[in-house]
């Protein structure tokens, strides 16, 4: 299914795909450039057509207005106003996105890929490319691209289990324009308070190289965080590289049903270089290796507010050389509601993995001997316009080549499956089981309000394992609130059991289970992709237990509808 699409454009305008016809694409040089109402999700999808060898005459950039001027109920003076004040997307910026350029020949696929890339990008609400005439061989094409609102007062509060989480700061996600995000932020939540700097691009002076920077200063601690890169940032990538440094001390506290009971004070280092290389797409499918260098080093003391736990945890230093391969099924559709709410999703239901190995020795610096190793496996199991069904592993951990055994391994399988019953509305069946061995003892699995059970305090539950299974009916209503906030709801059921083996829970049912509903609020004008979660949830478990309240409201920040 073509990316290219979901356009209302003239009959004269292209060639539209029907099953076993094709229409001749007309030469009209004077187009109509997409209007502030250019409609990203609601036309009905078609297939574009494009010749064989055809050129890349000239690109149109189209940047949109925040605010949708044409459309009465944005066409007020206050908004108005913020188009006038908003500094647009540069259009180097734009270009900087696509994966083809003036006089080249162009291939279908490098469109679909660069549309693609564009709707990645956090300053973009939505974005297309559209072909919009062809003279002869020679195409001439559009990028609409309509921007967020990019400053914002970054204020949130996200309670969840019964903890409250605070953060105010400010925040610029497209910096005058050229794709930057710069923020500070004041957080406070139940483990430390914290002061945060931070600097993003993806495209750093212009260039294809990805630069984070975070500065962060906590009453336990503080961490430092740089990285510089050149991603592979298309499915054509012939190479990759990255630095990245991270350093920080912090306080590790451990959980005894929501209570923290121990802690260690935690100094980490980790220093990474490495160059990937691949021989770019082949067929629907891209082979990526890769090599590296990597230090990581964990030390641990006694904490100044509580014990440490009963046994120590011990320190970690690996150096290692590592070997990494992944792979990536060129496999794409796009999609509306599905993760988002009312924006081209593009989901990826091909399959993709990676695996990572390395081997840290004394003689290049680690404490002992020890084999590292990570890797994961995502795949779409079945999709149509109605279904979807992925599911995916993820790993990671060492082997004591000394002792003979494994070390910090956690093991974490998922599946989700949505039905979409209609386009505004669908069911959600999400299951996680997560295992670890040997896990080094400032760590632990936990289950409660921040992993998935809504009704239960964080960290309720604890072990060496877990088991999540979420049920969502959802809906994605009609009600945009004074055209800026757009309004969903949901009705869950969460059920769950964090244990260990031959340990007593404590708690009367060993599983936790509750029922309960809930707002979802989504921003349509800025802080893209972000939603606000509002839930009421009911536990149907332990009800009688002094831990757990009859009824918890948590508001949480996420990413997911």
């Amino acid at each position: 299914m073509s990316l290219v699409k979901r356009l209302l454009i003239p009959v004269c305008a292209l060639a539209l795909v029907n099953p076993g016809q094709a229409e001749e694409v007309p030469c009209q040089p004077d187009f109509e450039p997409a209007s502030g109402g250019y409609p990203f999700t609601e036309m009905t999808e078609v297939n574009y057509a494009l010749p064989e060898d055809v050129t890349v005459n000239r690109i149109h950039l189209t940047t949109l207005d925040v605010f949708d001027e044409s459309n009465p109920r944005e066409n007020n003076a206050l908004y108005r106003l913020a188009n006038r004040i908003h500094v647009e997307t540069r259009d180097y910026l734009l270009r900087q996105q696509l994966l083809f350029d003036e006089g080249e020949v162009l291939e279908q696929r490098r469109l679909e890929e660069s549309a693609r890339l564009l709707r990645r990008q956090d300053y973009l609400y939505d974005a297309d490319i559209r072909p919009v005439s062809l003279c002869g061989d020679e195409l001439d094409v559009e990028v609409v691209a309509r921007d967020t609102w990019s400053l914002t007062i970054d204020a949130s509060f996200d309670r969840s289990g019964g903890e409250n989480n605070l953060g105010f700061g400010i925040r610029d996600t497209n910096f005058l324009g050229h794709g930057v995000e710069l923020s500070l932020k004041s957080k406070q939540d139940v483990e430390r308070d914290t002061l945060e700097f931070g600097f993003k691009t993806d495209n750093l002076a212009g260039s294809r190289l990805k630069s984070r920077l975070r500065f962060a200063d906590s009453d336990d601690g503080s961490e430092e965080y740089a990285l510089l890169e050149l991603p592979f940032y298309s499915l054509e990538s012939r190479r990759a590289w990255t630095l990245s440094f991270r350093h920080g001390e912090q306080t590790d506290s451990q959980y005894f049903r929501g209570d923290d009971v121990t802690e260690v004070d935690h100094e980490f280092e980790n220093y990474r270089v490495s160059y990937g290389f691949s021989d770019g797409l082949k067929g629907d499918r891209v082979h990526r290796w890769g090599v590296g260098y990597w230090y990581r080093r964990s030390q641990f003391s006694l904490a100044d507010e509580l014990p440490p736990p009963a046994i120590f945890p011990g320190d970690r230093e690996l150096s290692l050389p590592y070997f990494e391969y992944s792979t990536i099924e060129d496999h794409y559709v796009e999609r509306v509601n599905i993760n988002q709410f009312e924006r081209t999703e593009d989901l990826h239901t091909g399959d993709r993995s990676y695996v990572r190995l390395g081997y840290s020795s004394e003689s290049l610096g680690g404490d002992i001997d020890r084999v590292v190793y990570e890797g994961a496996f995502h795949d779409t199991l079945h999709y149509s316009e109605r279904h979807l069904l992925q599911h995916g592993f993820d790993f990671n951990g060492l082997w004591n080549v000394d002792d003979r055994e494994t070390e910090d391994l956690v093991v974490d399988y998922w599946l989700r499956y949505i039905f979409s019953q209609t386009r505004h509305r669908s069911y959600l069946l999400n299951f996680n089981t997560t295992y670890s061995k040997n896990l080094n003892t400032h760590e632990q699995v936990v289950l409660g309000g921040d992993t998935g059970l809504r009704a239960f305090e964080n960290r309720l539950m604890t072990g060496d394992r877990r088991v999540i299974l979420n049920l969502e009916r959802r809906a994605f209503t009609d009600i945009h609130l004074f055209n800026l906030i757009r309004i969903g709801w949901a009705m869950f059921v969460d059920v769950g059991r964090a244990w260990e083996p031959g340990v007593d829970s404590t708690f009367e049912d060993d599983t936790l289970a509750n029922v309960g509903f809930g707002l979802r609020l989504a921003s349509s004008k800025s802080d893209v992709g972000r939603f606000m979660h509002i839930d009421v949830a009911f536990p149907l478990t332990n009800r009688d237990d002094p831990d757990v309240d009859s009824s918890l409201v948590s508001v949480r920040m996420t990413n997911r509808f």
